[in-house]
């Protein structure tokens, strides 16, 4: 049974001290991402219903008038909810056909399954609070932060971002460097945008800025390290040091943290919520549909679904059951878009996905198809 649990960051707190000491379980950690993926997709919507639905346009002006919701809320609605569903029921169907023995479970034992849903929000505000807090976090006084992750928003005039991703094989079995990700400049560009800032504070104040990294997850030392060389190469360390990192969650072992570096020390790291020595795994479940690994085609990149892809390998799916568990995965995504078609009556086209151009090309089918027709 999955036992899917929306949680706060002090019941995360204690579920972890719970589930340490709780043999044959396995958690999912998830960031709730409903905002996050269907900003882009409520506005296409709402566009097409402006533009080809005058009557539905004016019956809801009329009802907004009157204090009803307008159109704008209602397609906001209908979406949130059908997205809420589909993740709902594709984390159940991901613990249904999870490999136990990748997962740390025994076979044939009575083994519980959880998920731990946390509002992205919470998050990201206690990630920038243990930034600046003595006792269990960095005690940093206005650290220059730099975002890993897209659901990480830095605050106005406080730093920036730099985004990359690994790069896969179209099967998803194989893996390479890391490459920006799709829709953003070149890591050098990045670090280049990132180094002339830091030069202009410094500029301005005569003091080296205190870096803070802002991560989703650390499970190794060895893409920090890796990042903390490019950024030594790209020369931000003229004006800055790396004093730390604060990620809203950790699986990582204490050695492995201790392994993380920066000029012969080990970089201080805030945790949100701890999960080492739970059996877990952070997970994202929108690149099933919504989202997607990045792959290069015809040199350009893009992100491709997992659905796409070895599921076995990308999402820890027991190898005899990976057929099974695509087949579900395509009726769940075909519900979602029965589900907005139905109450909204737009057949949602792949072209509104960020992952058009890589599913066109691996499933021979035009962008303007509808998606439920591509996911048949």
């Amino acid at each position: 049974m999955v036992n899917i649990k929306n949680i706060t960051l002090k019941q995360g707190r204690l579920e972890t001290s719970r589930l340490r000491h709780q043999p044959n379980s396995f958690t999912l950690v998830i960031r709730d991402d409903t905002q996050h993926v269907t900003r882009p997709l409520k506005g296409l919507i709402t566009n097409h219903i402006n533009n080809n639905q005058l009557s539905k346009c004016a019956r809801f002006n009329r009802q907004a008038k009157a204090g009803g919701p307008s159109m704008e809320e209602h397609v906001s609605d209908v979406v949130e909810n059908a997205y809420r569903s589909w993740m709902h029921k594709s984390l159940k169907s991901l613990g249904r056909y999870l490999d136990l023995d990748k997962s740390g479970l025994t076979s044939g034992a009575d083994n519980d399954f959880y998920v731990h849903l946390y509002e992205p929000e919470a998050l990201v505000g206690e990630i920038l609070h243990k930034t600046e807090k003595p006792d269990d976090g960095l005690g940093l006084d206005n650290p220059y932060y730099i975002s890993l992750d897209d659901m990480i928003t830095v605050p106005e005039g406080r730093g920036g971002d730099i985004s990359f991703s690994r790069l896969f094989s179209l099967c998803g079995k194989d893996y390479f460097d890391y490459v920006a990700r799709p829709g953003h400049p070149s890591i050098a560009d990045q670090m280049m945008r990132v180094r002339a800032d830091l030069q202009t504070r410094f500029e301005q104040t005569g003091e080296m800025a205190s870096i803070v990294l802002l991560e989703d997850n650390i499970r190794h030392a060895r893409m920090l390290n890796w990042l903390e060389n490019k950024m030594d190469e790209a020369g931000l360390f003229e004006y800055a040091t790396l004093a730390g990192i604060s990620t809203c969650f950790c699986s990582a072992s204490p050695s492995e943290l201790q392994d993380i570096t920066h000029k012969g020390e080990s970089v201080p790291v805030a945790i949100g919520v701890n999960y080492r020595g739970v059996n877990s795994d952070v997970q994202t479940p929108r690149d099933l549909m919504f989202d997607g690994f990045v792959v290069k085609i015809n040199g350009e990149k893009g992100r491709l679904p997992g659905i796409f892809m070895d599921v076995a390998s990308r999402f820890s799916v027991q190898e005899k059951f990976a057929d099974e568990f695509k087949s579900d995965i395509r009726r769940i995504n075909r519900s979602f878009c029965f589900e907005i078609k139905k109450a909204l009556g737009v057949d949602v086209p792949l072209s509104w996905f960020i992952s058009s151009e890589p599913v066109a090309h691996v499933t021979k089918m035009s962008p303007q198809t509808p998606m439920i027709n591509i996911m048949k």
